[in-house]
């Protein structure tokens, strides 16, 4: 697909993505985060629920960042879903095409488009962050090493009260779950150690939801 109309879908999807999310949540999204200008941009998120994929679209779209979101990969499998997916510039990513999906979000990184990775790489249940975030991988440093790009950690708390793990869909409730998103300070990884680089990644994260 052309960037152009990638570009489209992506904000026609976020526009319905905040519509659809505002039936079952209120938000709270911080408004004057800082964006580095004249740098690939990687943003680095927390992942409790799958609402926080349509949270984050939501807001990307809003705010008008041209974004491509790393997406499991079995997804791109479903019927309606995977086209829809591929249509709106996401990357598909898992274990067995770890290599492949990083060297995706390197190009588009390279090509001037933001990159949204949850560190994680997975839904986190509750039992498994104690401190707030579960344990991230190391792929989301490899990518910011090999682009240079600027981190912006991304906090976002509520979203398993609206869709908790484990559940088909979002549970609608009378008073609707207050989700927020917050934005930490920009930051390059300084290290040639991957693993430390992604504690520094979830430590800023974590750090982000302690003030939430």
């Amino acid at each position: 697909m052309k960037p152009i109309k990638q570009i489209r879908s992506f904000r026609r999807s976020g526009r319905f993505m905040l519509v659809f999310s505002r039936i079952f949540s209120r938000h709270d999204f911080q408004e004057d985060f800082e964006i580095p200008e004249n740098t690939p941009i990687l943003f680095a998120a927390n992942h409790r629920s799958f609402f926080d994929v349509i949270i984050a679209w939501a807001f990307f779209s809003k705010s008008g960042v041209n974004c491509h979101c790393l997406i499991r990969a079995d997804l791109f499998k479903k019927p309606l879903i995977g086209p829809w997916l591929h249509r709106n510039g996401c990357i598909p990513a898992s274990k067995a095409n770890r290599s492949e999906a990083e060297e995706r979000a390197i190009t588009e990184l390279n090509s001037g488009y933001a990159v949204a990775i949850m560190p994680e790489g997975k839904l986190v249940p509750a039992h498994e962050r104690p401190n707030g975030v579960g344990q991230g991988r190391p792929g989301i440093s490899r990518i910011a090493r090999a682009t240079g790009a600027t981190i912006v950690p991304v906090a976002i708390t509520g979203s398993d009260t609206v869709w908790p793990l484990g559940k088909a869909f979002p549970i609608p409730r009378f008073r609707k779950p207050l989700i927020k998103v917050r934005f930490g300070k920009p930051f390059r990884v300084e290290s040639d150690d991957d693993i430390k680089n992604v504690e520094t990644i979830m430590t800023n994260i974590k750090v982000l939801l302690s003030k939430m």
